[in-house]
């Protein structure tokens, strides 16, 4: 089908431009954590397990930003959505398409991001639809919806079941975020302890202190949060 056969639907977006400074900032940062990892095993076989540890979880981390720049794209076609990750792809018939949106990150990185919304509720972010591969994301967005709307792909009406969901999961988003910055707080005061007991020339817990304690916070911050997150919403509605 060629684009003026599909009414201007055809897009494809891809990395074309800078990097994002975020993805280069992490692989720069693993890339010198696993250089002192190494030469650390090379030094002292004291803390080689954690040095091999460290240097694994780096290399993960590269190998997925440098995967995610290269494959990362969102292709659109009058048959759906094709979404193309760091490693697998996902593709939504319009049938199954809500809506398509741009949101603020607010402290996230890109800020500004296209995402799709299924009927179920469900969202999934749009690679290189943001403000570092688009001028204007907002409009990019805004006119791939009206076309799709005016082809009869989507439809523009909104379904309250549906809004439902999405504010549901918008809600256990910001739950798993204010658990997560929970756990740093946690897991500094535990650094703190743990220091103390060192300089006290008491026995130390580093790993159960630093790492055990603050992942087992995680879960529990998280469903406290996420209930009183309803709570709030029941009372608002």
């Amino acid at each position: 089908m060629s684009d003026q056969d599909s009414g201007g639907i055809e897009r494809e977006f891809r990395r074309t431009r800078r990097m994002p400074p975020q993805a280069a900032l992490t692989m720069t940062a693993a890339a010198l954590i696993g250089t002192v990892s190494v030469l650390s095993m090379t030094v002292s076989s004291r803390e080689s397990a954690w040095n091999a540890f460290a240097l694994a979880t780096w290399t993960v981390v590269v190998a997925r930003t440098a995967l995610e720049q290269w494959r990362a794209r969102t292709s659109v076609t009058a048959d759906g959505v094709t979404v193309r990750g760091s490693l697998r792809t996902r593709t939504w018939p319009w049938s199954d398409v809500y809506g398509l949106r741009v949101e603020d990150n607010r402290h996230g990185f890109p800020r500004w991001s296209g995402y799709l919304y299924a009927v179920d509720g469900r969202r999934a972010r749009l690679p290189q639809i943001d403000e570092y591969q688009l001028a204007d994301p907002i409009a990019e967005v805004a006119d791939l919806y009206a076309t799709a709307v005016g082809l009869g792909l989507m439809s523009p009406d909104a379904r309250p079941d549906v809004e439902a969901r999405i504010e549901r999961g918008a809600r256990r988003r910001k739950a798993w975020q204010r658990s997560a910055i929970t756990v740093a707080v946690v897991a500094a005061v535990m650094f703190v302890f743990d220091s103390w007991l060192l300089f006290t020339d008491r026995p130390t817990h580093t790993f159960l202190l630093v790492l055990c304690v603050p992942l087992l916070c995680h879960p529990v911050a998280f469903l406290v949060l996420d209930r009183v997150g309803e709570a709030r919403a029941a009372r608002t509605s």
